[in-house]
């Protein structure tokens, strides 16, 4: 059983006085931060989906973000993914289920896009700062 990501999400929301707000966004929007402090989730999303937007957007608003461009985009997610999943509990998923992106993301109840973000961040930065650094993924 992992943690339950959403939960402890909704609480650092609340630490840092963000404002969230589940709506009807449509078939293919998932979420936004509006600036200064407010995230709104779209209200049609798995619990999975809506765990890796809100750690995505609250990417967007630990840097600031008032428009999307790709290298925002990128960093909003590899900031969203490290913030919701440790070495630890990544290296633990991979011995459990192996490397794909839909099992790992199953078992962690995120998505495969946030894994790949994971990834990237992981390869960039988070080898470099983390004390476990002999995490593997392909």
């Amino acid at each position: 059983m992992t943690r339950d990501r959403l939960h402890l999400l909704y609480q650092h929301c609340a630490d840092l006085a963000l404002d969230v707000e589940w709506a009807p966004l449509g078939e293919h929007r998932r979420g936004f931060y509006r600036h200064p402090r407010l995230i709104v989730i779209n209200d049609r999303l798995t619990r999975a989906q809506a765990t890796a937007t809100l750690a995505h957007e609250l990417g967007h608003e630990r840097f600031g973000d008032t428009c999307s461009t790709p290298a925002a985009e990128r960093r909003a997610w590899e900031y969203g993914a490290a913030l919701i999943v440790t070495p630890e509990e990544y290296a633990d998923a991979e011995a459990l289920v192996g490397h794909h992106p839909a099992a790992l993301a199953l078992h962690l109840e995120v998505t495969p896009r946030l894994i790949e973000a994971w990834r990237r961040w992981w390869w960039t930065r988070g080898r470099l700062v983390s004390p476990r650094s002999d995490v593997s993924h392909s």
